[in-house]
């Protein structure tokens, strides 16, 4: 099953007050968009929501209220993208439309016109024409699933969440709950996003060993208000990004944060203003140990090595499939392009696992420019199956005709 790409989704990494606004209670991750009322508008059309947690049916929910009024109102987060991949968009919703006070019985009700937006350019203007929307549904006292689809265009997309109740009434409520946004198909993932201002993230060390301290400096011609550095983990948890402070120079504004690698693997790196709602600037980095090779002269003997390079993004799933696909022929697996070149070798085949994952994508000319001889050849996996299958199919011809796995 693919990764949610939103941040708190589920809506169980708790709540914040937006802005420091208490009535504008909203899931970490999430911001609150509203529509004010134009002039001449009565005073219950197009209210500013209350926005806070709730529980329903078992479960914390957002809730996004305006009693006796209406309001063109929701939450809006943005997600780092890979432009030209496609995205799904799912959450649950429900509403409560009543003049009276029972819960979940809606009398009289009013229709409430629930939708979901994706922008694929990462805009953040809920009124924008960019944005694709889905069809508006009206689920009173019971839970619809909304879905909807987009092709990306930039390194960030936007998803919308969105309520327009057509009459005021004693009780006007919005449960949201579960929300996903998942790939579709061929996936790559951005390694590096900048963001509005020019905003740039660099470390010291620029390529962190496991249980090391490192510093994060982030840069910007601009000076957000709000902002938080979000790490989280090879596991997907949440890192400790301590905040060491905020200065001017030669004209931009930096920012420095400190935290601890753990294990190795993969660390995803997020500037984020509203408690990770807007999201500023991305890195991913790996800690690993690095081993320098050291050229000891010729091989023992000269062998045929197939080399199965897996990307910076494999995770243990990842190479437990390449070894599985990999025994038989008793290929060589790794994740140094280095380690993957060198030697004098009577043969030298390196089998690329995705290597669009590759900052500025590993390529055949690269090996030929750095290790000539090499025989490169990709192979693009959308999940670890499609690696050992690819892997044994290789092997029994050969490794002469790989192909691509979609």
């Amino acid at each position: 099953m693919s990764e949610n790409l939103l941040q708190n989704g589920y809506f169980e990494e708790g709540f914040y007050p937006y802005r420091n606004e208490d009535d504008l209670t909203v899931g970490i991750g999430w911001a609150p968009w509203w529509q004010d009322p134009r002039p001449g508008m009565p005073r219950w059309k197009n209210q500013k929501p209350a926005c806070a947690p709730a529980e329903l049916d078992g479960q914390i929910v957002q809730q996004i209220s305006t009693p006796y009024g209406t309001h063109v109102a929701g939450l809006w987060q943005q997600v780092p993208a890979a432009p030209g991949n496609r995205y799904e968009l799912s959450i649950d919703v429900q509403a409560w439309s009543s003049e009276e006070d029972t819960p979940g019985r809606s009398s009289d009700g009013s229709d409430v016109n629930l939708r979901i937006g994706l922008d694929p350019t990462g805009g953040l203007d809920p009124t924008s024409p960019l944005i694709e929307w889905s069809e508006a549904v009206q689920a009173l006292d019971r839970w619809v699933t909304l879905r909807l689809t987009t092709q990306a265009e930039a390194a960030i997309i936007t998803v919308y969440l969105s309520s327009a109740p057509s009459l005021p009434k004693r009780q006007q409520i919005v449960y949201w709950r579960s929300a996903a946004l998942l790939p579709i198909g061929r996936y790559k993932r951005s390694r590096t996003i900048v963001g509005p201002g020019d905003t740039h993230i660099n470390l010291e060390p620029e390529h962190p060993d496991p249980d090391q301290l490192v510093e994060v400096i982030v840069s910007s011609t601009r000076n957000f208000p709000f902002v938080d550095l979000l790490v989280r983990r090879p596991d997907n948890q949440l890192a400790t990004a301590i905040f060491q402070g905020i200065t001017r120079e030669d004209g931009r504004t930096v920012w420095r944060y400190t935290f601890s690698t753990g294990e190795d693997g993969l660390y995803d790196l997020r500037f984020v203003g509203d408690r990770g709602a807007r999201l500023l600037a991305q890195r991913l980095v790996r800690a690993s140990r690095q081993t320098q090779i050291v050229p000891s002269g010729d091989p023992r003997t000269s062998y045929r090595r197939v080399y199965v390079l897996l990307p910076p993004t494999a995770n243990e799933k990842w190479a437990v499939a390449a070894a599985r696909g990999s025994f038989e022929g008793r290929y060589t697996i790794g994740f140094s392009a280095d380690d993957a070149g060198v030697g004098d070798l009577e043969e030298r085949h390196v089998v690329a696992v995705n290597p669009h994952h590759w900052p500025g994508v590993l390529t055949a000319a690269w090996f030929t420019q750095n290790y000539p001889g090499t025989r490169f050849t990709p192979v693009v996996a959308n999940s670890p199956e499609d690696v050992a299958q690819a892997l044994d199919t290789g092997r029994d011809r050969g490794l002469g005709r790989l192909q691509s796995c979609g």
